[in-house]
């Protein structure tokens, strides 16, 4: 794997303030990528030294001469999928922290300094989540901070199964992150969540009321992105319940129930998109996709309000908050 430093990074010597690592991995997104670049050196602060590193998963595009504007670590991961160059980016970082951003999300100024301080009250939590804000595709904040309040910290593996945090809100300790070992390449998606899950049954979590990051919701239906994670999502939580006693299991069952009711009304939304946009195939489809999700769900949306004849738009691309 290529690697390249375009400046330095920080001192040779340990730094006074705790080091945060910051990794964004990228693929033939140069322009989003740019903002989100700006958008974490815009947010540094005293209270932390920055590490930013950038994978390159194989782009063709000008990505690799836009990182040589900026003070960033470029990594060429050469087209090995996402969890594998989130992977590459977590093992070259030399971060006390850790944390992970979409190329095409953006940090808000406090991102970081919220939960570092968090952090220091309790040294025994192995990562902090904070909230996001929706932004539409021009990074226009739109709606209420996901997930809604109000968010206690503590042991919450079990919480953690009914949302998943936008990656970007998560700061992981490095040590905790080690622990937790690599990302599953496996996975079709979400792996993130799976990642924090793993940490999560480790050590307590911290969480903070307060939005640290522009989470950029897609103007346009992608069923078959959604498809490709839905299977990641439903491997995810039994992988985690699975090793549980059977009481906790059927306890916990209902939560897999609302997800999948959950991905329904997702589906049967980008139905009512696409064939509002005339691409009756893909509504098609979608419909087919919610009722693999759940039958009663996509049965009682589709008898509240047929997507097939309804050109209202909904807000599919929204990331589910708790359940």
């Amino acid at each position: 794997m290529a690697t390249s430093a375009h400046t330095a990074a920080g001192p040779a010597e340990a730094p006074s303030r705790p080091l945060v690592s910051v990794i964004i991995t990228t693929r033939n997104r140069s322009k989003p990528l740019k903002e989100a670049i700006e958008s974490v050196l815009a947010a540094r602060h005293e209270a932390f030294e920055l590490e930013l590193i950038v994978v390159d998963d194989g782009s063709t595009d000008d990505t690799a001469d836009l990182t040589r504007r900026y003070p960033v670590v470029y990594l060429q991961a050469g087209g090995v999928g996402m969890a594998r160059a989130r992977n590459a980016g977590l093992h070259a970082a030399r971060g006390d922290f850790v944390t992970l951003l979409d190329d095409d999300d953006a940090w808000l100024p406090g991102n970081a300094v919220a939960q570092l301080e968090l952090f220091a009250r309790h040294p025994e939590f192995g990562a902090v989540h904070a909230q996001a804000l929706l932004a539409d595709a021009n990074l226009r904040p739109f709606g209420e901070p996901v997930p809604a309040g109000p968010l206690p910290s503590g042991w919450l593996f079990e919480e953690l199964l009914t949302y998943w945090p936008q990656v970007g809100t998560i700061l992981t300790r490095r040590a905790a992150a080690t622990e937790a070992g690599d990302m599953d390449p496996t996975l079709s998606g979400d792996t993130d969540w799976d990642w924090l899950l793993r940490v999560a049954r480790r050590h307590p979590i911290g969480r903070v009321e307060q939005p640290v990051m522009l989470f950029r919701q897609r103007a346009t239906a992608e069923e078959q992105l959604a498809w490709r994670r839905f299977p990641a999502m439903v491997t995810i939580f039994h992988r985690h319940t699975r090793p549980l006693g059977l009481a906790k299991r059927l306890r916990l069952q209902p939560i897999l129930w609302r997800h999948r009711g959950w991905w329904a009304t997702v589906f049967l939304q980008y139905a009512g998109q696409n064939w509002a946009d005339g691409e009756r195939g893909r509504a098609y489809r979608s419909l087919y996709y919610a009722f693999r999700c759940s039958v009663p769900h996509a049965l009682l949306g589709c008898l509240r309000s047929w997507p097939l004849r309804s050109p209202a738009r909904g807000s599919a691309g929204a990331t589910p908050g708790a359940l």
